[in-house]
């Protein structure tokens, strides 16, 4: 089938069967892109078609997308901005993350999640100011995300916070997360275990 039927059975609400088509497009490769460009940026086609075609774009990982994911992270709809950035996080594109942590501000809290998800994935520990504030969230299960980023990205400097969730955060979920993320920052140490 070619790319642009492909495209044009995007216009789906579920994820399920979008990945399936999304995963015949990336074996379809380059030769996808530009049907999946076009899709993207015209804005008189389903909401739907577009968002998938973004995270398409994104497994595919051809730098040609790269603008177009950067531009759609600033979209006013919020499933076009978790698809860019789910995109990008696909293209483990390691210089999205200075655009990347301005979604740790984003309105939606699954957009601040998903932000950490990709910074943490992307590895880059300049991010790691905007991490150690995404501590303070006051959406709970963005808290313990940010405990699992710290953790993996090795934020010695979020200690202080991190032993502070761990001990007095209201949700159990993150004190765990807080406890795991203290012990990849110093496995040696017994004192910084889980909380029982």
């Amino acid at each position: 089938m070619s790319a642009a039927k492909l495209v044009a059975k995007l216009d789906l609400r579920g994820d399920i069967a979008a990945e399936k088509i999304i995963a015949k497009l990336a074996k379809l490769g380059k030769a996808a892109v530009p049907a999946l460009l076009e899709a993207a940026k015209n804005a008189e086609l389903a909401s739907h078609a577009r968002q998938w075609s973004l995270l398409a774009l994104g497994t595919i990982g051809d730098r040609r997308a790269i603008p177009v994911l950067f531009e759609a992270l600033e979209h006013p709809n919020m499933p076009m901005r978790l698809q860019a950035l789910k995109g990008l996080r696909r293209m483990k594109l390691r210089k999205a993350s200075a655009k990347i942590v301005k979604l740790l501000d984003d309105k939606s809290g699954g957009i601040r999640v998903n932000a950490l998800y990709a910074l943490a994935e992307l590895g880059d520990r300049k991010a790691g100011k905007a991490v150690i504030k995404a501590l303070d969230d006051p959406q709970w299960y963005v808290r313990q995300n940010a405990c699992v980023a710290c953790g993996k990205l090795k934020l010695l400097e979020a200690r202080r916070k991190l032993l502070l969730l761990q001990k007095k955060d209201e949700k159990k979920a993150v004190r765990l997360a807080a406890g795991t993320a203290l012990e990849a920052l110093d496995p040696q140490n017994r004192k910084l275990r889980r909380p029982v």
